[in-house]
């Protein structure tokens, strides 16, 4: 069950695809990620906190619609480099997702609090970005986002729901939870088998997470004083 898998590449009307199972995942996520766009877009809300949601499933959308056409089908076409493209919309994304939750808690934790933390996400978010286009790895990534989604996220989701019992935050919560057991999956590479490898799982897990965070991200852009 578990073990590294090389998935094997297709042909269909003569054009090869590599990681098939692999890139149809990924434009499985963005799918997610750009209906959640689009319906937040939607929503009477005008403010900040929506702008960073918006943003957020935005860029995470367009770092899985790269990663699955230029990563991982069609990258022979492509210089490798080309794979920055998605590693640094996921770093955006991570920020952004960051940020709101800042945003949400700021009633709660005050504005010195919210500046600094602020300020250091930039500085790491800076960071994260000068050593993944220097290094060409995707190491800093998963650190930043690990450091963003865990550390920043999770901890604040976790206040907040101590505070205020949000339900909004109790979708956070197990959306981080999940991103926790996609990045074992991914660092570990547990899969089925070739044709569902480690990648493939993690992206159907993203998924979910995804949806999740849409939810709860719904359910804070509804309430009137952002805390349901």
């Amino acid at each position: 069950m578990f073990g590294k898998y090389i998935q094997p590449s297709i042909e269909v009307w003569n054009i090869r695809i590599d990681e098939p199972i692999t890139a149809f995942t990924d434009l499985l996520l963005a799918a997610v990620c750009f209906y959640a766009f689009i319906r937040i877009r939607q929503q009477d809300n005008r403010g900040r906190i929506r702008w960073y949601f918006k943003n957020y499933f935005l860029t995470l959308g367009l770092a899985s619609l790269f990663g699955g056409l230029v990563g991982h089908a069609f990258l022979y076409s492509f210089a490798p480099q080309w794979k920055l493209v998605s590693w640094v919309f996921i770093l955006f994304s991570v920020a952004l997702i960051a940020h709101a939750l800042l945003d949400i808690a700021r009633p709660l934790v005050g504005p010195v609090f919210t500046k600094f933390v602020f300020s250091f996400n930039l500085l790491v978010l800076v960071l994260a970005l000068f050593f993944t286009v220097w290094t060409g790895v995707f190491s800093p990534v998963k650190y930043y986002t690990i450091f963003g989604m865990l550390i920043v996220v999770g901890s604040l989701s976790f206040y907040i729901f101590q505070k205020t019992s949000s339900r909004g935050a109790v979708r956070f919560m197990v959306a981080v939870g999940l991103g926790l057991v996609s990045a074992f999956v991914f660092s570990y590479e547990w899969g089925f088998g070739p044709w569902f490898n480690h990648n493939d799982v993690c992206h159907v897990i993203l998924s979910f997470s995804a949806i999740i965070i849409y939810k709860g991200a719904a359910l804070i852009l509804e309430s009137p004083v952002h805390l349901v």
